[in-house]
């Protein structure tokens, strides 16, 4: 049965199953992603992208709430693909869908994988419900260019391991001019190439002239891609653009030390049990072509992972899909082993176990991920709304970092500070005045600093509390700090002192 979505290779009775799977993965995500009623903090920033293309037909690229002004530099495809369907749904309903239907598509790219490599359909089915259930995946509520970039750089891998046929070259030159104007992460593919062809170097193994054609474009292409985005940073600060300009008081948040329980729990502990066996064993007994550029591209990323230049959660969830494709390969090499046993009989009830087996580790935690998604609730929405309403439209209000693009995008104000470090000059002393505001206990440190940087309304919210573990601001007086909002959890104040002289009420 061929369709635009399915090979010509592929019966009926996959495409049902591999429909079906794909449903219900969509299904139980966008259940949860109505269920929770905002987004994650991050996604704010593109949500405020999103409805400027809109608006305008451009980007805001010069922002002039965040930081109190300041430049944006980044990728703009998924923003405005986001944004042509905004045209005709509101924003909040197609914030909520098109991730979801995205990340759902990985069950149809990693069955077509695993089919490639293996040709098990049953293997390719069991690494299709793995890629759909991830735990690391289960952001339902994240609306962020890398819920775009990961079912397209696999789709891209696809691609690629079908160069013969010239349809497959055209759609791999699409899909990496897509990625390359998606997520400048693509360059984990590149090396991953790099480490392929070093690799069959090694193995004496001989690489098809295709490939070594594409990966020269695919090379070249992107380093054109970025410079032609990031040329002014790249000539300002180098290499070290990479890391974002991030504060180094809180770089290991986005590139922290997880155990190896840590990431087996993320990526669901059956797969990764199965991906490091296959690894191991692949990288001794390498027969499969195929299987080789999946090794080589998980050697990538654990590399860059290691030298910080690419964030953990995006290179765990890379190695969480990868290892879903190589679980194929386990199963099929687990059942051959039993069928030559003494206990070949027990062959067929395998697929049930192995079904119950993965239920139980991943359903669970990929629920759990998605219940405990970072983003702000009801009551602190109901005051970020309420500071639109009634502060006057040239404040600059202090928030938490994550916090600050609500202030931009819910508030339509001017925040302190968010997390698009990017082109900051001073971010390492703002990230620093920000954390004493939040924990000083002197009321004259706390006024030198809403002084310094002009901030006349603080907000706290639950999240600060519980982040500073405070009850109230140490340095607040009623004198100096006016309580101009307040609900069961959230507070706004006035800031009415200056060091020269107290405002007049």
């Amino acid at each position: 049965m061929a369709t635009p979505f399915f090979p010509l290779f592929m019966e009926k009775k996959e495409v049902y199953w591999i429909s079906a799977i794909f449903v219900i993965t969509l299904s139980v995500r966008l259940v949860l992603a109505f269920l929770l009623p905002h987004f994650t903090y991050e996604s704010y920033f593109h949500l405020q992208q999103v409805g400027h293309i809109t608006q305008t037909g451009l980007p805001l690229l010069d922002d002039p709430l965040s930081y109190g002004g300041r430049h944006h530099l980044f990728l703009p495809f998924f923003h405005y693909l986001t944004s042509l369907f905004n045209l005709a749904l509101p924003l909040p309903i197609i914030a909520k869908i098109l991730p979801n239907l995205f990340i759902a598509t990985l069950t149809i790219i990693t069955y077509l994988i695993s089919r490639k490599i293996t040709q098990n359909k049953t293997a390719a089915l069991f690494s299709a419900g793995i890629a759909g259930f991830l735990p690391i995946l289960f952001t339902t509520n994240q609306f962020t260019p890398e819920m775009l970039f990961l079912p397209l750089m696999f789709l891209n891998i696809y691609m690629f391991l079908n160069l013969n046929k010239k349809r497959y070259l055209h759609g791999y030159v699409i899909s990496f001019i897509i990625l390359s104007f998606t997520s400048s992460a693509t360059f984990l593919l590149l090396v991953g190439f790099g480490i392929y062809l070093l690799l069959s170097l090694l193995e004496k193994k001989k690489i098809d002239r295709a490939e070594i054609e594409v990966m020269l474009f695919s090379l070249f292409f992107f380093i054109w891609s970025q410079y032609l985005f990031f040329k002014d940073i790249l000539f300002e600060q180098g290499i070290s653009f990479i890391w974002k300009n991030i504060p180094a008081e809180i770089i290991s948040q986005y590139f922290p030390l997880l155990s190896l329980t840590q990431s087996a729990i993320l990526v669901s502990v059956i797969p990764f049990l199965a991906g490091i066996f296959v690894v191991y064993r692949s990288l001794f007994h390498l027969k499969n072509e195929k299987m080789f550029l999946l090794i080589s591209l998980v050697i990538s990323t654990t590399l860059l992972t290691w030298l910080r230049f690419i964030e953990f959660k995006l290179s765990l969830a890379f190695t969480g899909v990868t290892l879903a494709i190589l679980f194929a390969s386990f199963y099929q090499d687990t059942l051959q082993f039993l069928q030559k046993t003494k206990i070949h009989h027990l062959h067929k009830l395998f697929p049930r176990f192995v079904l119950v087996l993965l239920a139980i580790t991943m359903l669970s935690p990929a629920i759990t991920t998605a219940l405990r998604q970072e983003m702000p609730t009801v009551e602190e929405i109901t005051a970020f709304q309420w500071i639109k309403e009634n502060i006057p439209q040239e404040a600059t209000i202090l928030a938490l970092l994550e916090e600050g693009h609500l202030i931009t995008f819910v508030s339509n104000r001017t925040n302190f500070m968010d997390d698009q470090f990017t082109l900051i000059p001073d971010v390492e002393k703002r990230f620093a005045a920000l954390t004493s505001l939040f924990t000083t206990q002197f009321q004259t440190e706390a006024i030198s600093l809403f002084d310094e940087y002009n901030i006349r309304y603080i907000i706290l919210t639950p999240s600060a509390k519980e982040k500073y573990n405070l009850t109230n601001l140490q340095y607040r007086s009623r004198e100096c700090f006016e309580r101009i909002y307040e609900d069961e959890s959230t507070k706004i104040y006035d800031v009415r002192c200056t060091l020269e002289k107290t405002r007049e009420g």
